[in-house]
């Protein structure tokens, strides 16, 4: 499968106006909605069982304010990223482990369905040329320093903002699935 098709799965599958998905990056502070290229953070090396420093494209998460080098408060000298997994890259690397075209093919509809809730499909922006996705289960956390000489390549709008809070607040705040003890400590 070539990104173009898994592209065209994705988009016409998508359950919102991939249209409406992206606003103006001018004159935003670095913070949440805005998508960087080569942003330095951690990625772990299954083969080395470590945990490496690399360059990637990323979300950031965290609001403007609690980063803001005017605001004097402690801990606003980190912030929290997520990955973006190119769809050119998702395929090359994923075509071979789903058993068949149509278990690939299923994939990308439910992905694009927000039926898989550790991704969201980013639509194709600028710097972004056939989409994406923000993988909920590799948040990692990076240093401000890392966007000094940086400029976003794109920033969602407030719709796109909504969808992306939207699938995080049901990614990490769901229910879980295992019945927990109604507050009595077991030794």
């Amino acid at each position: 499968m070539t990104a173009d098709e898994a592209y065209a799965i994705l988009s016409g599958h998508c359950q919102f106006e991939v249209g409406k998905f992206y606003g103006h990056v001018e004159g935003l502070s670095l913070g949440t909605g805005l998508l960087y290229n080569d942003v330095r953070a951690p990625e772990f090396d299954q083969e080395q069982s470590v945990f490496m420093t690399v360059e990637r494209q990323a979300y950031v998460l965290t609001h403007e304010c609690d980063i803001d080098p005017a605001n004097e408060r402690a801990f606003n000298d980190h912030l929290l990223i997520c990955p973006v997994i190119r769809v050119e890259d998702f395929v090359a690397e994923f075509e071979a482990e789903f058993s068949n075209r149509d278990a690939l093919v299923g994939f990308l509809a439910a992905a694009a369905r927000r039926q898989v809730s550790r991704v969201v499909f980013l639509p194709a922006s600028p710097g972004l040329e056939q989409g994406g996705f923000l993988y909920l289960n590799a948040l990692a956390s990076t240093h401000v320093s890392v966007f000094s000489h940086q400029r976003p390549f794109a920033a969602v709008s407030a719709f796109g903002l909504q969808v992306i809070d939207y699938a995080l607040q049901n990614h990490l705040l769901r229910q879980k699935a295992e019945r927990l003890a109604l507050g009595e400590y077991a030794h």
